[in-house]
């Protein structure tokens, strides 16, 4: 079975269009530019020009991964035809790079969530339909050692429940990102979006500390695919959302996914003041990479 690695990179990046906030930073201009123009994983934030998705293969490699997947934007010019690029000059570490498209629904300005994203690559690609995937955003740098729990996990549905006081954000930023509760188990009951403060008070007092999901998680396609097509519009941004999906398994399974506990920081591209920060981190952690 081929080790696989599905990359969510259809979104719309809106967060990643908007103005700077007032007074700027010492942003290149040309990074401003390309933040307004492609998709995140096409910033070049790296040296030499690389760009996220470089650092992204680059970690998939080094986790075993063989076999990569990127579902694009429709619209997208420049994400498949840069990745086709790297193979043709092998310098993706022999990587396959594989690509889908998340088409929109007539009745649709925007793409229709994540796990309609996840559904559209199952469905367009039979050989994805069996066998594990992990699957990720595109805005996140997740680490080797992330990549290999999560595929050398014994429990073929997985997700990591990353130490809410190891990400390295402001706190209110950190405050809002969804919490995980599982049980005694630790299989997973609840992913709590935007908590309050009281519920993040009651998951310190079960648990003894406090899982984020950073949205990267494992599965089995066939068990899986049911999941994903069965999940509904959320109430209020109106799209299928893959943290539904993976709550949903559980309540179909009798059992949820795994909850893989982890202490580290996953660096994040999802506004320009994202960038240099992004730099930084690249500088410190990939040297001349």
């Amino acid at each position: 079975m081929k080790k696989r690695l599905l990359i969510l990179a259809g979104g719309m990046a809106s967060r990643m269009k908007k103005a700077m906030a007032e007074g700027g930073s010492d942003l290149d201009p040309s990074l401003v530019a390309q933040a307004n123009s492609v998709t995140k994983g096409m910033i070049q934030v790296g040296k030499n020009g690389k760009t996220l998705i470089d650092y992204q293969l680059y970690n998939a490699h080094l986790a075993g991964i063989e076999e990569v997947m990127l579902l694009l934007h429709p619209t997208d010019s420049v994400s498949q035809e840069y990745c086709e690029s790297l193979m043709a000059k092998d310098a993706c570490w022999g990587l396959q790079i594989v690509f889908a498209r998340q088409q929109i629904p007539a009745d649709r300005e925007k793409p229709a969530g994540t796990a309609d994203a996840v559904y559209q690559v199952l469905m367009q690609h039979d050989s994805w339909q069996t066998g594990r995937v992990i699957v990720c955003n595109s805005d996140n740098l997740y680490s080797v050692n992330a990549l290999k729990l999560l595929w050398s996990s014994n429990e073929t549905q997985a997700l990591i429940s990353y130490h809410r006081d190891s990400l390295l954000y402001p706190a209110e930023r950190i405050s809002a990102f969804a919490l995980i509760r599982t049980d005694a188990d630790g299989y997973l009951l609840e992913i709590i979006e935007k908590p309050t403060q009281e519920q993040a008070d009651e998951l310190m007092a079960q648990l003894g500390r406090l899982g984020v999901s950073m949205n990267i998680f494992v599965f089995e396609s066939s068990t899986f695919l049911p999941f994903l097509a069965a999940t509904p519009f959320h109430s209020v941004r109106n799209e299928k959302e893959l943290p539904t999906s993976v709550a949903m398994f559980g309540e179909g399974t009798g059992k949820g996914f795994y909850a893989i506990p982890l202490a580290e920081n996953v660096p994040d591209l999802t506004s320009k003041e994202d960038i240099l920060v992004m730099q930084k981190y690249l500088e410190e952690t990939y040297g001349d990479f």
